[in-house]
């Protein structure tokens, strides 16, 4: 009924198979993962590498839906080998970070239709997020970097805490207002104060996380609510799983 994934945090959890293991622990079928496993780029994987780790997604009935790049979108031959070894993995999407404040926004569109085509050559979906230190750091620079990619395999990661960082209200002000509803295929699951940005479990902060995941399922959302270690002790599992029973808990109250 609810889609969750989960990224470890790589303390506790350094490599794919320790990942894996967390994920098993917390019952949580759909995994995120970095570039790198175990200190070495997925992009740079030997073919035997590629297997083992594939067999051991088999095993544990997991699948990795989103695969996190690190080089800019304009380093084609990193993303090349990066969504050929992802394609044998079976990742379903790819996140392309996007430059820091300051940067031209307009130098980041061409870079990023080449990567749209190649990714959908592939059969993989390539999403962007919002991040407060990017160029990405509210819904009008969204939109209008997105508008100029979109395509039918692109999508967005909806971070709502990034837009805690910019005290707008994620649910009242962003998603409300927002052109980009129906292309969010992930709902970070996070929370923050306004007063200092720190970071809070899901519900105690001014993220609107519940509203977001309520206006969100309301509309047969299909996509992933997702959890990464966004707090600086979620590298303990007990804490990893208070995450999770927060908004378990947000979606029994729905």
């Amino acid at each position: 009924m609810f889609n969750f994934s989960l990224r470890p945090d790589e303390r506790a959890a350094a490599g794919l198979a320790e990942q894996i293991d967390m994920c098993d622990e917390l019952q949580i079928p759909y995994m995120e993962i970095n570039d790198e496993a175990g200190g070495k780029l997925i992009a740079e994987l030997t073919g035997g590498e590629l297997e083992r780790y594939r067999s051991m997604l088999i095993e544990h009935h997991k699948k990795i839906v989103l695969l996190n790049g690190s080089k800019p979108a304009a380093d084609y031959d990193y993303y090349k080998k990066l969504f050929a070894k992802a394609l044998m993995l079976q990742a379903e999407n790819v996140k392309v970070p996007v430059s820091g404040q300051g940067a031209d926004a307009e130098a980041e569109i061409e870079p990023l239709r080449r990567l749209v085509q190649t990714a959908k050559a592939y059969g993989i979906g390539l999403v962007i997020e919002n991040d407060s230190r990017s160029i990405l750091s509210d819904d009008r620079s969204m939109t209008a970097v997105y508008s100029r990619i979109k395509d039918d395999n692109t999508a967005i990661v909806f971070n709502p805490l990034e837009f805690v960082h910019m005290n707008a209200h994620p649910f009242f002000h962003v998603y409300y207002n927002s052109k980009l509803k129906g292309d969010i295929r992930f709902l970070r699951v996070n929370d923050g104060l306004y007063k200092d940005g720190t970071a809070v479990l899901p519900g105690e902060g001014n993220a609107e996380v519940k509203e977001l995941a309520s206006i969100l399922l309301k509309r047969s959302y299909k996509g992933y609510f997702s959890f990464t270690p966004y707090m600086a002790e979620t590298a303990d599992l007990s804490n990893c799983r208070n995450m999770l029973d927060s908004f378990k808990k947000m979606l029994k109250e729905l």
